[in-house]
């Protein structure tokens, strides 16, 4: 990393653009370059639609920024991550996924061309399974608020609870998330 920073640095100052303020001043963990990237959408098989939304929705566009896999996380883009997508505790086997600025949730077992799978906590056990549910109220294109499902076995929901407040539990159904393979083309010097 020091390496790529002194490079960098190196390149600005040739450039004209670096500061005449010592480097020590600034450092590579400050230092956040976006690179613009195109990755794979996560998509429901079942449903053709594709994951996205500050609470986690299938859409038919979905986030295409490439991902980033570190420290058991999920987090977009893949350079320079700004948001993590989180289980959010409860009580029932449906748990609500948000993207946040942390990362909190660390269980993802990921990759690309993998279903998505929350690891096994102190409270459920490994899963794949994600429950997908129409939104309570119109939209102008199809749209599904998904949760994960900790439960494969539980009955699908039949009546609205605090997690499920803003669906339309007659519409719920199962599916998988799946991450595609990654088309981005890696450059090597």
């Amino acid at each position: 990393m020091k390496k790529s920073f002194a490079t960098l640095t190196a390149l600005l100052s040739i450039a004209g653009l670096a500061a005449s303020a010592p480097a020590a001043a600034t450092t590579a963990s400050d230092v956040c370059i976006q690179v613009i990237t195109v990755g794979p959408p996560i998509i429901s098989p079942t449903l053709g639609l594709q994951l996205t939304g500050t609470q986690a929705i299938l859409q038919r566009t979905g986030l295409t920024s490439g991902w980033n896999f570190g420290g058991g996380g999920l987090g977009a883009p893949k350079y320079c991550t700004k948001a993590w997508l989180n289980i959010q505790p409860g009580a029932q086997p449906w748990k609500k996924l948000v993207w946040e600025a942390t990362e909190k949730t660390t269980t993802w077992k990921t990759g690309y061309d993998v279903d998505l799978t929350a690891g096994k906590t102190t409270t459920y056990n490994a899963t794949s399974t994600f429950l997908a549910c129409s939104p309570n109220y119109e939209t102008f294109a199809p749209e599904m608020f998904v949760f994960l499902l900790t439960d494969e076995n539980v009955k699908l929901p039949v009546v609205n609870d605090d997690t499920l407040s803003n669906v339309n539990v007659k519409t719920c159904v199962k599916t998988k998330l799946h991450i595609q393979p990654d088309t981005t083309a890696t450059a090597t010097m």
